[in-house]
């Protein structure tokens, strides 16, 4: 697992979402973990990073706005046995200008970034200053 792999499944909120591995786990063997929620309305009151199908990732089929203020501190080895057991399924990763913008992003105050999350890429020196 890297910076940039996506899963799909129900790992943060309620119903199944697409989720995107923002540290690198194999340095504190956490993930940072974000969610993607779909919206229709380009006026999203959060609108910190927007994702759209232009991006180039199959799975984004519409808007769709990085949940930050989910993001979750995941031990490897759950999301592994999670995907193991078919819970998730791993998908494309996002590229590396995509990751970009939604690091970017983590570090905006809009993001509302849970502090241990924050910390985690700040550590991993991700947060873009």
């Amino acid at each position: 697992m890297k910076p940039g792999d996506t899963f799909f499944g129900k790992l943060i909120g309620s119903g199944e979402h697409l989720h995107v591995i923002l540290s690198n786990p194999s340095k504190t063997g956490h993930a940072v973990v974000l969610t993607l929620i779909s919206t229709y309305d380009e006026n999203y009151k959060n609108d910190t990073c927007i994702l759209r199908s232009s991006d180039g990732h199959p799975f984004i089929k519409h808007f769709s706005y990085v949940a930050y203020e989910l993001a979750m501190l995941y031990p490897v080895a759950e999301l592994e046995s999670y995907e193991k057991s078919g819970e998730i399924k791993r998908k494309q990763p996002f590229s590396a200008e995509v990751l970009q913008r939604i690091l970017q992003g983590a570090d905006r105050t809009s993001a509302r970034l849970p502090d241990a999350c924050w910390i985690e890429l700040d550590n991993q020196g991700l947060i873009p200053r």
